[in-house]
């Protein structure tokens, strides 16, 4: 008779045989899943860029139209304010179109985002359109099978359940008030629910008020990333070997020293690379760990080689959904990059534009030297008074400056006029 611990053993290492047999996983493969079983993880932020490819500073809400507008205009305007953004009143907005003759119910045209523009300068015009914003209750009932451990018998239960869904959906416009470029309506669609269960009659319902709240901060987070810059977690995999000294940058990542996973990291792979006798896995996972690090520290050319030599040594999933990711973060990165020199650029053009404005006003504001030129050619004081009613003025009516007036000739009611008008 076989040793019952021989016999146990013997069943296990059948067992694991037919499960890897089953799951049809190769020798390979199975050197990849007890990878991804054993070694540890850790989260990597990737910064995601505006969603509309915009960088504003200024913001203006136009008037926000059906069921619960107000609430979520509100929600908006607070996440805007509370991300540093100068948000214009609404009464000054109003104020100042209709002192223009400008009207922003519903959406716009660009010829009127542009007027505007010119008016409030540098921003975006927010419209939202709420197409629905309704509470749907249902009282719901069902059976539910039990086990009775002392019977050792099935059973059957009624159920009641007290649901609350919220059906939300928003239409959001975005006009860039600098370039007069009008975004489409993006449509943002939400049902979330809660219910109570009870086995005893039907149950109280859920708060409407706390469902609702839910889905203005989803649907106020997910208009966040098309203003602004985001971040999201992605949970990777960071190699902690003894051999090569991998374990230690691995404890100094996790206890958050950033800089000093970094360096160890650099000398764990110049050690593996300088030992003869290393595994090609060990020394696949150095590579590895310094590409993940270059990652963290978002210089992703030398991550992406670093993953590359890493494939080559030690091919698998963890090592490739890993570039992947990083490939990703290179590209947010470069759109990012882009958005930052399109602000640059426009930045740069309003500046110009504002500097030639303030040249040609300049160019033909009327100055001292003017009305004596003026004068001295024998003008009628009568063309020279409306000239000045007509024209941009900027006349210095100092003492020194009105002697060298009369002096020239100037007559006394243009002088008079010029005081009136500086």
């Amino acid at each position: 008779m076989k040793n019952p611990v021989i016999f146990k053993s013997e069943i296990f290492t059948k067992f694991i045989v037919m499960l890897f047999v089953f799951l049809g996983i190769t020798t390979i493969s199975k050197a990849q899943f007890f990878d991804e079983l054993s070694n540890p993880q850790v989260t990597v932020n990737i910064n995601h860029p505006p969603g509309l490819g915009l960088k504003i500073n200024k913001v203006a809400f136009n008037v926000a139209t059906g069921n619960c507008s107000e609430q979520i205009n509100d929600a908006l305007i607070q996440d805007f304010v509370s991300s540093k953004v100068d948000v214009i009143d609404r009464a000054n907005l109003n104020s100042i179109l209709a002192e223009h003759n400008l009207n922003t119910s519903g959406y716009i045209d660009q010829t009127s985002a542009v007027a505007i523009g010119k008016i409030i300068g540098p921003s975006a015009l927010i419209t939202a359109k709420v197409l629905r914003c309704e509470t749907k209750r249902e009282n719901l009932t069902g059976t539910e099978e039990k086990y009775d451990y002392k019977t050792k018998q099935k059973y059957y239960v009624k159920y009641f359940i007290a649901k609350i869904t919220i059906l939300l959906k928003v239409s959001i416009q975005t006009v860039d008030l600098t370039t007069g470029r009008i975004f489409a309506a993006k449509v943002f669609d939400y049902t979330p629910f809660q219910e109570n269960k009870s086995y005893e009659g039907v149950p109280e319902a859920p708060s409407e008020f706390d469902n609702q709240e839910r889905a203005f901060k989803v649907l106020t987070s997910d208009v966040h990333k098309l203003f602004f810059a985001w971040t999201e977690p992605s949970v990777l995999y960071f190699f902690d070997d003894k051999d090569g000294g991998l374990k230690q940058a691995y404890q100094a990542l996790k206890a958050g020293d950033i800089d000093g996973s970094f360096k160890l990291s650099v000398q764990n792979l110049e050690t593996c690379k300088k030992t003869s006798d290393i595994k090609p896995k060990i020394l696949a996972h150095a590579y590895y760990n310094l590409g993940m690090s270059y990652m963290i520290r978002n210089e992703y050319d030398k991550a992406i080689e670093n993953f590359q030599e890493a494939q080559v040594l030690k091919p698998g999933k963890i090592i490739s959904n890993t570039m992947s990711d990083c490939v990703k973060a290179k590209n947010l990165l470069i759109e990012m990059q882009k958005v930052d020199d399109k602000a640059a650029i426009e930045a740069q053009k309003i500046q110009a534009n504002t500097e030639s404005a303030a040249k040609a006003q300049e160019s033909t504001t009327l100055k001292n030297a003017d009305i004596i030129a003026l004068a001295q050619k024998k003008l009628p004081n009568s063309l020279i008074l409306q000239k000045i009613k007509t024209s941009n003025c900027k006349f210095d009516t100092s003492t020194e400056a009105l002697v060298a007036l009369t002096n020239a000739g100037v007559s006394e009611d243009v002088i008079m006029l010029m005081m009136e008008k500086k």
